[in-house]
């Protein structure tokens, strides 16, 4: 017994040393592995921070038209009330012109005001930021009310600032989502694409030739993808807050745990669904678009707060919504129970080597003819 576990360790060994080298010398895979992360962090945050106003407040341009009969009156009156509410206000000379505004994206809400009454104006098209302009129609509604009625505010809502651990802006809560899905597709696509391209070219059928087991094999190739990946997080996580000025308090002791469970989770994912097509672009399409469907429907880009019940289940059963929910914890920037946190690298570790040992025993299994 003593012989064969030797010879296991030491063929274990000259394994990871003959896959590191391999590794080494294919620079698709250390591309895809070490920079992918990076890259897509970078075009995704800049993309999602031009969407939602960068780290700083939503920039609303409006348009003003006022009626002749109380353009004197009233426009020093509306400049006020909007210029006190920190909006991007000018006037118009005709509320035609507001429409056009609109349409054109100069504009995104519009105000006509004549004696009798106020009407606004804004695009359905500006997407996620309608439900704000509906709050901002109706602060500047009451404003306008008691800036022309002069009846004096009894009632007076006093802010009280109160701090947290950061400072957290729109891009600072997606940035991690866009971490989570960016690691999982570089190790996922990395893992994957090899075996796939071992299986298409017939090199795990020859291996089955020698006393090699499938489970080794495999946990060799992960193994030295493991550690490059582990470097890419902290790299991917060190530029997002020099590009994107994120105030992140890293826990990097958990950091460092969720990294290599998630990872190992990943690499496990890779391996499982090289087995699902012996052809290698037919593998590495598949897996793709499982990723994208992962991604579209999980809290990467948005709080479970604002997603319709059916996105929250099915959100529920993609492990990418844990990923990304233990990386903004460890970031200091959402609160979980700190058994949740646990109990997700638990099933990671657990999930990521059971797909790696049985991935490579079927994997062996399906190439024997």
């Amino acid at each position: 017994m003593k012989k064969v576990n030797s010879f296991r360790m030491r063929t274990f060994a000259e394994l990871l040393k003959k896959s590191f080298y391999m590794l080494i010398r294919d620079r698709q895979s250390m591309i895809i592995i070490f920079f992918a992360p990076i890259v897509m962090m970078i075009i995704l945050g800049f993309v999602i921070a031009g969407l939602s106003g960068g780290t700083s407040s939503v920039s609303v341009r409006t348009a003003v038209y006022i009626s002749s009969r109380i353009l004197k009156t009233y426009k020093p009156e509306m400049k006020k009330v909007m210029e006190n509410a920190g909006i991007d206000v000018f006037f118009v000379k005709k509320e035609d012109d507001i429409e056009k505004l609109l349409k054109d994206g100069k504009a995104q809400l519009g105000i006509s005001m004549s004696d009798s009454k106020v009407i606004f104006f804004y695009n359905q098209s500006f997407g996620q930021y309608n439900n704000y302009l509906t709050d901002l129609q109706e602060f500047i509604s009451e404003r306008i009310r008691d800036q022309l009625s002069r009846i004096p505010l009894y009632i007076k809502l006093k802010p009280i600032t109160v701090e947290t651990g950061s400072s957290l802006t729109v891009i600072g809560f997606i940035v991690p989502g866009v971490m989570a899905i960016a690691m999982l597709m570089a190790e996922v696509l990395s893992m994957s694409t090899t075996l796939g391209a071992y299986r298409e070219n017939e090199s795990i059928k020859r291996l089955r030739t020698t006393p090699l087991s499938g489970s080794l094999f495999v946990s060799s190739l992960a193994l030295n993808r493991f550690w490059p990946s582990i470097l890419s997080a902290y790299f991917t996580v060190l530029t997002s807050e020099w590009i994107f000025s994120t105030n992140y308090h890293i826990n990097w002791f958990f950091f460092t745990i969720l990294m290599a469970t998630s990872i190992l989770f990943a690499l496990g994912m890779g391996t499982v669904f090289s087995l699902i097509f012996k052809d290698l672009w037919t593998t590495v399409s598949f897996s793709t678009i499982v990723l994208v469907i992962m991604m579209l429907f999980s809290n990467v880009f948005y709080p479970f707060s604002i997603m319709p019940n059916y996105m929250r289940i099915v959100a529920r059963f993609l492990p990418i919504t844990y990923f990304a929910e233990g990386i903004r914890y460890t970031l200091g920037i959402e609160p979980i129970y700190l058994w949740k946190f646990l109990t997700i690298n638990v099933v990671f570790l657990l999930s990521g080597l059971s797909m790696l040992f049985v991935g490579g025993r079927a994997m062996f299994f399906l190439e024997r003819r």
